[in-house]
Protein backbone atom coordinates (compact mmCIF):
# COMPACT_ATOMS: atom_id res chain seq x y z
CA UNK A 1 0.00 0.00 0.00
CA UNK A 2 1.11 3.52 -0.82
CA UNK A 3 2.21 6.04 2.08
CA UNK A 4 -0.74 8.07 3.04
CA UNK A 5 -0.47 11.96 2.04
CA UNK A 6 -0.84 14.77 4.28
CA UNK A 7 0.20 17.77 1.59
CA UNK A 8 -3.53 19.81 2.23
CA UNK A 9 -4.91 21.13 -1.28
CA UNK A 10 -3.82 24.08 -3.36
CA UNK A 11 -5.18 27.51 -2.22
CA UNK A 12 -8.13 28.38 -4.24
CA UNK A 13 -11.41 30.22 -4.09
CA UNK A 14 -13.13 26.79 -3.47
CA UNK A 15 -11.55 26.50 -0.41
CA UNK A 16 -13.10 27.20 3.08
CA UNK A 17 -13.13 25.60 6.46
CA UNK A 18 -15.51 23.35 5.87
CA UNK A 19 -14.00 22.23 2.80
CA UNK A 20 -10.37 22.32 3.80
CA UNK A 21 -7.89 18.89 3.33
CA UNK A 22 -6.79 19.78 6.48
CA UNK A 23 -10.00 19.75 8.59
CA UNK A 24 -10.64 16.29 7.36
CA UNK A 25 -9.79 13.04 9.70
CA UNK A 26 -6.42 11.57 8.77
CA UNK A 27 -8.48 7.74 8.71
CA UNK A 28 -10.75 9.60 6.25
CA UNK A 29 -8.01 11.37 3.67
CA UNK A 30 -6.44 8.04 3.78
CA UNK A 31 -9.55 6.60 2.55
CA UNK A 32 -10.14 8.98 -0.31
CA UNK A 33 -6.87 8.49 -1.18
CA UNK A 34 -7.15 5.16 -1.83
CA UNK A 35 -10.08 5.88 -3.65
CA UNK A 36 -9.04 8.40 -6.14
CA UNK A 37 -5.47 6.36 -6.77
CA UNK A 38 -7.88 3.63 -7.88
CA UNK A 39 -9.69 6.40 -9.78
CA UNK A 40 -13.07 5.73 -7.98
CA UNK A 41 -14.30 9.15 -7.98
CA UNK A 42 -17.81 8.70 -7.15
CA UNK A 43 -17.08 6.18 -4.16
CA UNK A 44 -14.99 8.71 -2.55
CA UNK A 45 -17.67 11.71 -2.98
CA UNK A 46 -19.65 8.82 -1.20
CA UNK A 47 -17.06 8.82 1.77
CA UNK A 48 -16.39 12.48 1.61
CA UNK A 49 -20.19 13.05 2.66
CA UNK A 50 -21.08 10.47 4.46
CA UNK A 51 -17.72 10.59 6.97
CA UNK A 52 -15.81 13.40 6.07
CA UNK A 53 -17.03 15.45 9.77
CA UNK A 54 -17.89 18.48 7.86
CA UNK A 55 -20.09 20.89 8.72
CA UNK A 56 -22.30 21.49 6.69
CA UNK A 57 -21.92 18.63 4.51
CA UNK A 58 -20.59 19.18 0.83
CA UNK A 59 -22.78 19.14 -1.93
CA UNK A 60 -21.96 17.06 -4.72
CA UNK A 61 -20.07 20.12 -6.87
CA UNK A 62 -18.32 20.76 -3.94
CA UNK A 63 -17.12 17.46 -3.06
CA UNK A 64 -16.69 16.58 -6.40
CA UNK A 65 -14.77 19.63 -7.07
CA UNK A 66 -12.28 19.10 -3.67
CA UNK A 67 -11.86 15.52 -4.78
CA UNK A 68 -11.28 15.96 -8.40
CA UNK A 69 -8.40 18.86 -7.29
CA UNK A 70 -6.77 15.91 -5.16
CA UNK A 71 -6.85 13.40 -7.68
CA UNK A 72 -5.12 15.87 -9.82
CA UNK A 73 -2.31 16.24 -7.29
CA UNK A 74 -2.11 12.24 -6.93
CA UNK A 75 -1.56 12.18 -10.19
CA UNK A 76 0.98 14.78 -10.22
CA UNK A 77 2.92 12.70 -8.02
CA UNK A 78 2.30 9.82 -10.20
CA UNK A 79 0.17 7.81 -7.08
CA UNK A 80 -2.76 7.12 -9.28
CA UNK A 81 -3.17 3.66 -10.97
CA UNK A 82 -2.95 3.98 -14.51
CA UNK A 83 -6.26 3.76 -16.55
CA UNK A 84 -7.20 0.75 -17.56
CA UNK A 85 -6.40 -0.10 -21.45
CA UNK A 86 -9.40 0.30 -23.88
CA UNK A 87 -11.86 -2.71 -24.38
CA UNK A 88 -11.35 -4.60 -27.08
CA UNK A 89 -14.17 -6.22 -29.78
CA UNK A 90 -12.84 -10.04 -28.92
CA UNK A 91 -13.37 -9.19 -25.05
CA UNK A 92 -17.14 -8.29 -25.63
CA UNK A 93 -17.37 -10.76 -27.96
CA UNK A 94 -16.26 -13.36 -25.02
CA UNK A 95 -18.48 -11.69 -22.80
CA UNK A 96 -21.33 -11.62 -24.64
CA UNK A 97 -21.27 -15.06 -25.85
CA UNK A 98 -20.99 -15.81 -22.07
CA UNK A 99 -24.81 -14.44 -21.34
CA UNK A 100 -27.27 -17.13 -20.98
CA UNK A 101 -30.75 -15.22 -22.10
CA UNK A 102 -30.37 -15.73 -25.54
CA UNK A 103 -28.97 -12.55 -27.05
CA UNK A 104 -30.86 -10.39 -29.48
CA UNK A 105 -29.34 -7.07 -30.12
CA UNK A 106 -27.08 -5.25 -29.44
CA UNK A 107 -27.73 -1.56 -28.27
CA UNK A 108 -25.60 1.15 -27.66
CA UNK A 109 -27.35 4.22 -25.46
CA UNK A 110 -26.38 7.32 -23.79
CA UNK A 111 -26.16 8.08 -19.95
CA UNK A 112 -24.90 10.60 -18.02
CA UNK A 113 -23.60 11.34 -14.68
CA UNK A 114 -21.99 14.21 -12.59
CA UNK A 115 -18.99 13.43 -14.84
CA UNK A 116 -20.82 14.07 -17.95
CA UNK A 117 -22.00 11.75 -20.85
CA UNK A 118 -20.84 8.55 -22.06
CA UNK A 119 -22.45 5.47 -24.09
CA UNK A 120 -23.41 2.40 -22.94
CA UNK A 121 -22.93 -0.70 -24.57
CA UNK A 122 -25.33 -3.65 -23.73
CA UNK A 123 -26.60 -6.85 -24.98
CA UNK A 124 -30.02 -7.25 -25.28
CA UNK A 125 -31.51 -10.49 -24.08
CA UNK A 126 -34.82 -12.37 -24.70
CA UNK A 127 -36.86 -13.08 -21.50
CA UNK A 128 -40.11 -14.69 -20.87
CA UNK A 129 -42.58 -12.18 -22.30
CA UNK A 130 -40.26 -9.00 -22.26
CA UNK A 131 -36.51 -8.03 -22.61
CA UNK A 132 -33.86 -7.15 -20.60
CA UNK A 133 -29.53 -5.88 -20.92
CA UNK A 134 -26.53 -6.72 -19.75
CA UNK A 135 -24.54 -4.12 -19.79
CA UNK A 136 -20.79 -5.18 -21.99
CA UNK A 137 -18.99 -1.81 -22.00
CA UNK A 138 -18.94 2.16 -21.85
CA UNK A 139 -17.56 4.49 -23.72
CA UNK A 140 -16.69 8.25 -23.67
CA UNK A 141 -16.96 8.78 -27.19
CA UNK A 142 -20.15 7.34 -29.63
CA UNK A 143 -17.69 6.15 -32.43
CA UNK A 144 -15.95 3.70 -30.23
CA UNK A 145 -19.25 2.29 -29.12
CA UNK A 146 -20.54 2.00 -32.37
CA UNK A 147 -17.47 0.23 -34.23
CA UNK A 148 -17.03 -2.10 -31.22
CA UNK A 149 -21.01 -2.37 -31.16
CA UNK A 150 -21.41 -3.27 -34.65
CA UNK A 151 -18.32 -6.20 -34.61
CA UNK A 152 -19.84 -7.56 -31.56
CA UNK A 153 -23.15 -8.28 -33.46
CA UNK A 154 -21.86 -8.96 -36.51
CA UNK A 155 -20.43 -11.60 -34.60
CA UNK A 156 -23.10 -12.65 -32.96
CA UNK A 157 -25.22 -12.44 -35.88
CA UNK A 158 -27.95 -9.85 -34.49
CA UNK A 159 -28.66 -6.49 -35.63
CA UNK A 160 -26.46 -3.54 -33.78
CA UNK A 161 -29.10 -0.34 -32.76
CA UNK A 162 -28.18 3.50 -31.47
CA UNK A 163 -31.13 5.66 -31.82
CA UNK A 164 -29.06 8.92 -31.31
CA UNK A 165 -25.21 8.56 -32.41
CA UNK A 166 -24.42 12.06 -33.24
CA UNK A 167 -25.73 13.51 -29.97
CA UNK A 168 -26.69 12.67 -26.55
CA UNK A 169 -30.17 11.82 -25.60
CA UNK A 170 -31.13 10.02 -23.20
CA UNK A 171 -35.08 9.71 -23.68
CA UNK A 172 -33.90 8.15 -27.01
CA UNK A 173 -36.62 5.09 -28.25
CA UNK A 174 -34.92 1.80 -27.13
CA UNK A 175 -34.09 -1.54 -29.52
CA UNK A 176 -37.50 -2.46 -28.27
CA UNK A 177 -39.66 0.01 -29.62
CA UNK A 178 -37.83 0.49 -32.64
CA UNK A 179 -40.23 -2.47 -34.67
Amino acid sequence: MKPALSRPWSAGPWQSPTTDWAALPARVRDQLDEHLRRRRLIAGVGLLRREGGLDPVPGLHDAQEMLRRRFEWLAEQGLVDPEEPPVQAPRLIEAANTISDPVVAIEALWDGDTQGWFVRLLAIVRRPGSFGERQLAAFDHAAEAVDKGQAVARRLGVPFFFASPDRPDDEAPRWWESF
